[in-house]
């Protein structure tokens, strides 16, 4: 057993299955779930799973990329033990969390995954402008989730009926009822039309990039 399987056994972890049918380790706390999945980029692969230091991590184009660019940040919490503590982790940059996030939502289709990416783009720390660049860097860059990044643009995004826009204003504020409000029907047509535009101005960063509009 590798050293770090022993360490999450030791921690109370267990070998799970995610929703997606992909191999995990989770943990009750409390009256939450913890869930600590592997990833790793395995080119030509785009699905399936690899063991790495005899861990079974599941096949994710475009991880590779997020782990090189990643950056820094300082959190403070409460660790699994109960202890206080402040850590400085590695967190995604935006190019290749929206690269990561479109590629989801074209093989699943979740509502969440539609509105990060309407999210991200709104609430990024460094501005909407800077998130578009890049995104199209990540295209010049190859992320090998960009394929599919670009196929769910272009298949998902197109008007306010399409699939991505609607799902969205699934997500937030919630499913459709016949009884909703006139401004909570008003409120979904503002996620929909911002997830519109949000997704011609990723596509229209693309023209220097000579990827696909």
């Amino acid at each position: 057993m590798s050293s770090l399987q022993f360490a999450l056994l030791e921690k109370g972890f267990h070998k799970a299955t995610s929703p997606e049918g992909l191999i995990r380790y989770e943990k009750k706390v409390d009256d939450y779930s913890v869930p600590v999945d592997f990833l790793t980029d395995a080119p030509p692969h785009t699905q399936g799973s690899a063991t790495v230091d005899d861990i079974v991590a599941s096949v994710l184009p475009g991880i590779n990329r997020a782990l090189a660019t990643a950056r820094t940040v300082r959190v403070t919490g409460t660790d699994l033990a109960g202890d206080h503590q402040t850590a400085t982790l590695r967190v995604c940059e935006v190019g290749p969390f929206l690269a990561l996030k479109l590629r989801a939502f074209l093989h699943r289709e979740q509502p969440k995954d539609a509105f990060d990416i309407l999210y991200t783009l709104l609430h990024y720390d460094r501005g909407p402008a800077a998130a578009f660049s890049a995104f199209a860097e990540e295209i010049r860059a190859e992320n090998s989730a960009c394929p599919d990044a670009l196929l769910c643009l272009q298949r998902h995004f197109d008007s306010e009926a399409s699939l991505g826009p609607s799902k969205a204003a699934q997500f937030f504020p919630g499913p459709v009822t016949p009884s909703e409000s006139a401004d909570i029907r008003f409120q979904r047509l503002q996620i929909q039309q911002e997830m519109v535009n949000a997704a011609r101005l990723l596509k229209a960063g693309l023209s220097s990039t000579g990827g696909h509009q």
